[in-house]
């Protein structure tokens, strides 16, 4: 997995953090506060309806109504909203990989061996099995593949919208470069903030011989 592809050396995948909205405790976006609104001092009339006595039945007692609340938001919930650009030439991307997660959970080590979900991504170009490998384990809050989006050929975008929060902290983007045997492209759990704007090249995944024979690339 440590051997570059071939094409390393050209910027493959561009992600932009475009904005964050933070979510509430209560589960809702905040709305920033409006700044610099005139006051009145037109009198305020106000109308006193008459009160009305309610009889209670003697041995009754009236339970209090509980009202259906949603659970609140986990602390320090962040919306991201990630856009993904293909700067590279005559290479489209094939379907994503999303997880969000903490540092128990990994997509690879640089160095190390990939796994077969992984492997899978890299020559196939097919992200289900990555998602089924990791969505439900500790330490992952969501793994998903988004909608639409893909093939993403060279000078396409497409945007991504995840939520971290403390305990989930981290977000993983691959994705296969469809013209290769087993090239892909990746973050690999990093923490996204606020205008960041990361570079990333092909890695070889070193599941497949790089022979480019076409019975074995995808494209």
């Amino acid at each position: 997995m440590s051997r570059p592809a071939l094409f390393s050396l050209l910027v493959l995948f561009y992600l932009v953090l475009l904005s964050t909205t933070t979510v509430s405790a209560t589960g809702k976006t905040k709305k920033p506060t409006k700044r610099g609104t005139k006051r009145t001092n037109k009198p305020t009339k106000v109308t006193k309806k008459p009160s009305r006595v309610r009889t209670r039945r003697p041995g009754v007692t009236r339970k209090p109504t509980k009202r259906p609340t949603s659970p609140p938001a986990p602390r320090g919930t962040r919306r991201l909203v990630l856009t993904i650009i293909n700067q590279a030439f005559q290479q489209p991307f094939s379907p994503f990989f999303v997880m969000v997660h903490d540092e128990s959970a990994r997509l690879y080590v640089r160095g190390g061996v990939a796994s077969e979900p992984l492997a899978l991504l890299a020559e196939d170009g097919d992200p289900l099995p990555l998602v089924q490998a990791f969505q439900g384990q500790p330490g992952v809050l969501k793994a998903f593949t988004p909608d639409g989006g893909a093939p993403l050929f060279g000078g396409q975008s497409t945007t991504i919208t995840v939520e971290v929060n403390d305990r989930y902290p981290l977000v993983t983007i691959a994705s296969m470069a469809i013209n290769t045997n087993d090239c892909f492209v990746s973050i690999n759990g990093a923490v996204l903030n606020d205008g960041m704007i990361l570079d990333t090249p092909g890695l070889d995944a070193g599941s497949e011989e790089n022979n480019e024979r076409c019975s074995l690339i995808p494209g």
